[in-house]
């Protein structure tokens, strides 16, 4: 299987990578060179990575290893990119302008919807769920979540939203596949917060430490994963340098640290599970590594069965 691996470009990357997984991590070649393709996403055959291009910031799309379309304007890129393939929309959070775009796409951006936040904002996140037919955001600067319907013109419009504890820093979150939950990692904080979503808004549930119990000196929060069945939470852990494992109870309602596991390299930026949720991969940024785990379906455990592999700066995690 392939991996597409984004990258700041600070030092000595040069842009968006890939490497093969079969048993293990090798075959790594750099595909795309660009600046900061810090996170990217796929629809379909296209690549769509946020980039930086000199004064201007926006998104940038790759067909075939071919460069297809790009929009930017003046100021910061997005931190985040995720699209909705039933509708041929891409979406951007903007950590530094406090924003969201939305875009559709025919083979060219088009941008349809510009969505500021008040001061303070630090958009870190936004996501298409299917099942609810909503668009969920986090803003890690307001310390809020919110929920936007989307209409049939792909506009999006709000519908709810949840203010975390202040300073909690909200940065990126998961949705159960089948009970009402919204699990939320807060990277200042750094807890899991289990969120029930109804009709009537978000309700706090529960929410525990990503560190285990007494070590809570290296707050930094990072990634989110979760296994297919629901029944296993993943979250990076920056300055502890781990990966924290956790079980759902309850039918989601409340979860449980199973394992904390060290990430071999330093500054885990971004991780994901393969597509058969039997690997794990983790992109240590400041290390210019990845180390790969093996998963166990049934007890949600992670072996660690590679690390130390080269690529520079990795901060984004895609299994094609």
């Amino acid at each position: 299987m392939k991996i597409t691996i984004g990258t700041y470009t600070k030092n000595e990357s040069k842009g968006i990578y890939t490497v093969e997984l079969h048993d293990k991590l090798w075959n790594i070649n750099m595909i795309h060179e660009i600046s900061n393709p810090t996170y990217l996403t796929k629809m379909k055959d296209t690549l769509f990575t946020v980039v930086k291009d000199g004064e201007k910031g926006g998104i940038a799309a790759f067909r075939a290893s071919k460069f297809v379309d790009q929009y930017t304007e003046e100021g910061s890129a997005p931190c985040y990119v995720s699209v909705i393939k039933e509708r041929n929309v891409v979406m951007t959070a903007n950590y530094h302008k406090g924003c969201v775009d939305v875009f559709t796409f025919d083979g060219k951006l088009h941008h349809i919807q510009k969505i500021e936040y008040v001061e303070g904002s630090k958009a870190h996140f936004i996501q298409y769920d299917a099942r609810y037919n909503l668009v969920f955001v986090c803003d890690l600067g307001l310390d809020a979540i919110y929920a936007y319907t989307i209409d049939k013109d792909n506009k999006l419009s709000f519908l709810s939203h949840y203010r975390c504890e202040k300073g909690s820093g909200p940065r990126h979150l998961v949705v159960h596949p089948e009970e009402n939950y919204v699990y939320v990692l807060t990277e200042l904080s750094s807890e899991l917060l289990v969120l029930k979503l109804d009709k009537n808004g978000f309700e706090l549930m529960s929410k525990k430490s990503l560190l285990p119990e007494g070590e809570d000196q290296k707050k930094w929060g990072a990634a989110i994963r979760m296994s297919k069945d629901g029944n296993f939470i993943y979250v990076s852990n920056r300055g502890h340098d781990s990966i924290s494992v956790f079980e759902t109870l309850e039918y989601g309602r409340f979860v449980k640290m199973i394992q904390n596991i060290p990430t071999e390299g330093i500054q885990p930026r971004d991780f994901n599970l393969s597509n058969d949720d039997d690997y794990l991969v983790v992109g240590n940024m400041e290390s210019d590594s990845l180390t790969l785990f093996t998963r166990n379906k049934t007890s949600g455990l992670l072996t660690l069965a590679q690390k130390d592999v080269y690529v520079p700066e990795p901060t984004c995690i895609w299994f094609d």
